[in-house]
């Protein structure tokens, strides 16, 4: 998959859907980045990461090392801010109502409303993007 987002190169930030990128996060042992592939939601002009459990090891490196580098972007380097309210739910809902298919990864049924996400949000994880200039 990393190769054929590298291949297809970056496609524009759209609002109210998301696109693929390739992120690269510090290892939280090793030291050493870890690069996955990854869809970013864009919602009210702020991107997101969002995953289904906070025990992916990505996820687990991301909250220790704070930021993350996005291939393709002007400003690659970004803060990544852990966010648990309505935001988050939000991106969320975005995200998987824009998936097009089921993913039973995520703690709440398919279709599940913003409200019924942020029953979960302490579950899950959603990271706002704020760039950093270099």
């Amino acid at each position: 998959m990393m190769n054929k987002i590298r291949a297809d190169g970056p496609a524009p930030y759209q609002e109210g859907t998301y696109v693929l990128r390739v992120v690269s996060v510090t290892g939280r042992k090793t030291g050493e980045p870890r690069s996955l592939p990854i869809a970013v939601p864009m919602v009210a002009g702020e991107r997101y990461l969002c995953a289904p459990n906070r025990r992916r090891d990505w996820v687990r490196n991301l909250l220790a090392a704070g930021e993350c580098e996005i291939e393709g972007d002007p400003q690659p380097r970004h803060r990544a801010v852990l966010v648990e309210d309505d935001e988050a739910a939000l991106a969320v809902h975005t995200y998987l109502s824009r998936l097009g298919r089921t993913s039973p990864e995520w703690p709440f049924p398919n279709g599940a409303s913003a409200t019924q996400i942020a029953e979960h949000l302490t579950q899950i994880a959603v990271f706002r993007l704020q760039p950093v200039a270099a």
